[in-house]
């Protein structure tokens, strides 16, 4: 399975202005010069949503000598989030309460598939990461745990984290964190086409976008950052809700796909202008980091891109370049007579079932679950991520931080779940996120397929995969 991009670019891009840069925007060529002699949003593995991950943490035992109840961890975290989750394994494992748990590494594209063989195997961990949106496809290989929750866990995370956790009335796993998508933009480019949009107005939104194409050398918006059917995906949702459409129509047992009509059809035109009729966007992918390259480069005036987006800006030092400044904004600028909810999702722990798992070892499983996800205020930082409990959430050492006070990236989206505007993509008992489905997405926006039948394609075997459930 292919995954979008959540970490560092391996290299900065070569840009159009790079080719013939002349005094009036030196501090441009400053930067890419920096970039290019620090390999900037260079190596570090990838960071963010999904990314591979190296070596296990170990077990121990109790001060008395006895043996703790040691615990299997499946995660696919990389880079900063990686560093993050084993700190919070050490921190947990370091109160010796008679619990050690062990993490295993899996890289993200293998993942689903290695851990329904576990669990066929009898070999499954007690815990594994994976999205929250993904319960229902989880449900028949996961222990629900309501009756190992602590009191009152409910009410520990934000309700849209917490009742997108749930299959049939029964909770499958605890979020991590929420993380959505919204639009970042490069002060400099808008400045350069003198424009400051009203990002809620289509009119004003893509007034401004004619005027990057006219005023500058930059290309306007990209809806798209990575070459996968699910980053097509996770951006085709905010249009199409905003159009007033939806994945899917009906009860789970009974989804009914019709994007290929109504709001889906609009929705997916405007997509596929933006690289067409519009202009705004380039039809070719150079690399999955290209558009992140372009928006440091000041070639890309605007971004539809995730929270843990920005970690792609940093150096290998881990800064954010000085001299750039963006801004962080609700992605509700498109039209329709639909609502102002944009896409959202969590990285969450699961149960997996086995047999040979004793019901003190899921005990442990659960309370440690609940442990990393109500005490991990550097998740924010680590990710980008807002975390999903609330009080983590609100916590002094997130709301000090620069991606909450200096940068909005977490704060914004506090807000937008706070204010009832994210949602998570349908829970069905498919791989909903497979290149299979949403492929035909990627290629229409890169030109490669008109609309119509990009729809068609998606329909036609969407439909009877939910229809099979």
């Amino acid at each position: 399975m292919a995954i979008e991009n959540c970490g560092r670019s391996p290299q900065a891009a070569t840009s159009r202005r790079n080719q013939a840069s002349s005094d009036s925007n030196s501090t441009v060529t400053s930067r890419r010069a920096l970039l290019g002699a620090s390999g900037a949003i260079l190596a570090g593995g990838l960071a963010g949503c999904a990314g591979l991950t190296g070596g296990t943490v170990s077990g121990s035992s109790n001060d008395d000598g006895s043996d703790d109840i040691q615990l299997e961890y499946w995660l696919y975290f990389g880079a900063q989030e990686n560093e993050e989750m084993t700190s919070l394994v050490n921190e947990f494992n370091s109160q010796n309460n008679g619990i050690t748990v062990n993490t295993q590494s899996v890289p993200f594209n293998n993942f689903l598939t290695k851990l329904f063989a576990a669990v066929n195997s009898g070999s499954a961990p007690h815990i594994a990461s994976y999205y929250g949106s993904y319960g229902r496809h989880l449900e028949p290989i996961c222990n629900p745990i309501d009756d190992y929750l602590s009191k009152g866990t409910k009410n520990k995370y934000f309700q849209v984290a917490w009742n997108n956790h749930q299959v049939n009335g029964q909770t499958y796993a605890l979020p991590l964190d929420i993380h959505g998508k919204a639009l970042y933009t490069n002060d400099a480019v808008l400045e350069e086409a003198g424009v400051d949009p009203d990002y809620t107005d289509w009119q004003s939104f893509s007034d401004a976008c004619d005027a990057i194409i006219s005023e500058t050398n930059s290309n306007a918006l990209s809806m798209l950052n990575g070459r996968a059917g699910q980053s097509a995906l996770r951006a085709y949702i905010i249009p199409l809700i905003q159009a007033g459409g939806q994945i899917v129509e009906g009860e789970p047992d009974n989804y009914r796909v019709t994007i290929n009509r109504g709001a889906g059809q609009k929705a997916a035109q405007l997509m596929a202008d933006v690289t067409g009729r519009f202009g705004w966007d380039k039809q070719t992918f150079q690399s999955d980091f290209g558009r992140v390259n372009d928006f440091l480069n000041d070639d890309l005036g605007m971004l539809i891109e995730g929270t843990w987006g920005v970690n792609n800006f940093e150096t290998e030092d881990g800064d954010l370049p000085e001299d750039l400044s963006f801004g962080f904004h609700k992605p509700f600028m498109f039209p329709g007579n639909g609502e102002d909810i944009a896409w959202a999702e969590s990285n969450s722990m699961y149960f997996p079932r086995n047999d040979a798992h004793s019901d003190d070892e899921i005990q442990a499983a659960v309370k440690f679950a609940e442990y990393v996800t109500q005490n991990n205020t550097s998740w924010a930082s680590a990710g980008g991520h807002l975390p999903a409990a609330k009080s983590v959430a609100t916590s002094s050492e997130v709301k000090n931080t620069d991606l909450w006070k200096k940068y909005g990236t977490i704060s914004t989206m506090y807000d937008m779940v706070t204010s009832g505007q994210v949602e998570y993509q349908p829970r069905t008992s498919i791989h909903l996120n497979s290149n299979q489905y949403w492929l035909p997405l990627y290629e229409m926006y890169l030109q490669n397929i008109d609309v119509g039948p990009a729809l068609d394609r998606i329909v036609n075997s969407l439909q009877p995969a939910l229809s099979n459930q």
